[in-house]
């Protein structure tokens, strides 16, 4: 992780140096806000990985020495295909337009949406 923390921490002072000079050209408050924004959000996650980095044994990534099959391992579980994730998201839209058009139509969306999490939650729970 010494490689992903100092990638993160590197990007936060790209912005805050960014977001600086945008302030003193620009004076705009809209953009500075955005582009500050990203200043906490990438120092967060530096700072997180920087923790990990720590308090963790180095990975094989992360050392000079270290050759492919040091990184050889179980990579975990990985879902199969499934149709739910296209239901949860179809739902999220037809609920943000039901927002903006009505509340018929923001009840559907909500419908689809719990369909969708429980739908890939019981299909998940069946092929464990």
């Amino acid at each position: 992780m010494k490689v992903e923390w100092r990638l993160f921490a590197g990007a936060a002072v790209f912005f805050t140096v960014t977001t600086s000079v945008y302030w003193f050209v620009s004076y705009e408050d809209a953009g500075t806000t955005m582009l500050g924004a990203s200043v906490p959000a990438f120092a967060f996650i530096g700072l997180w990985l920087w923790f990990q980095h720590r308090h963790k044994k180095p990975r094989p990534e992360d050392r000079g020495e270290a050759s492919p099959a040091d990184a050889a391992e179980d990579l975990g579980y990985f879902p199969s295909s499934s149709a739910w994730p296209v239901v949860l998201s179809a739902g999220a839209v037809v609920l943000a337009n039901g927002l903006v058009f009505g509340l018929p139509l923001a009840v559907l969306g909500v419908l689809l949406m719990v369909a969708g999490v429980f739908g890939y939650a019981r299909e998940a729970d069946t092929k464990a």
